[in-house]
């Protein structure tokens, strides 16, 4: 029990460092390198499959349907980046999809979410500051992964009162 408690902790450490890393460039760079993604990914991967196949004793349908269903926040997001023409960033669906392999449906659901409401209030306060200032601050692109932080909070609180992360 140990070993696998450990695992768990470690496996959260991971996805925290690609959060906060990813944050910083996204922040930094308005985009987040696909190195990072592949590392992080080449990191996740073992670990997921482990996690949600070989952790069990019988390979049940709903277990990999249970796994599979994860990724979706992320494909359809890539798909409103690839409508949008980058009104959302790709970097960001990517981030969605690679988190899919660190934590389940509905901590990447509280992430999105958060993500979109801390970004609607920080870009009312931009365009509320730009029209008493008389400025035109309405093509100003604002990085998404950081915006995702209170959900990140949420997540840890969530954990901290049911022991559980996966």
């Amino acid at each position: 029990m140990y070993i696998s408690f450990s695992i768990t902790y470690f496996y959260l450490l991971i996805f925290l460092s690609y959060f906060f890393l990813s944050s910083i460039y996204d922040l930094k760079n308005k985009s987040v390198p696909n190195l990072l993604h592949i590392l992080f990914i080449l990191v996740g991967f073992p670990v997921f499959i482990y996690f949600n196949f070989l952790s069990e004793t019988v390979l049940r349908p709903d277990l990999v349907i249970c796994s599979l269903v994860r990724f979706i926040p992320g494909i359809v997001l890539s798909l409103i980046s690839i409508v949008s023409r980058g009104g959302l960033g790709i970097g960001d669906a990517v981030f969605i999809t690679v988190s899919a392999l660190f934590i389940p449906l509905n901590y990447i659901l509280i992430l999105i979410i958060s993500g979109f409401m801390t970004a609607f209030i920080a870009s009312i306060i931009i365009l509320i500051y730009g029209k008493l200032k008389g400025k035109h601050l309405y093509t100003i692109s604002l990085p998404f992964i950081p915006f995702m932080l209170p959900g990140l909070y949420f997540i840890l609180r969530n954990m901290e009162f049911t022991g559980e992360f996966l």
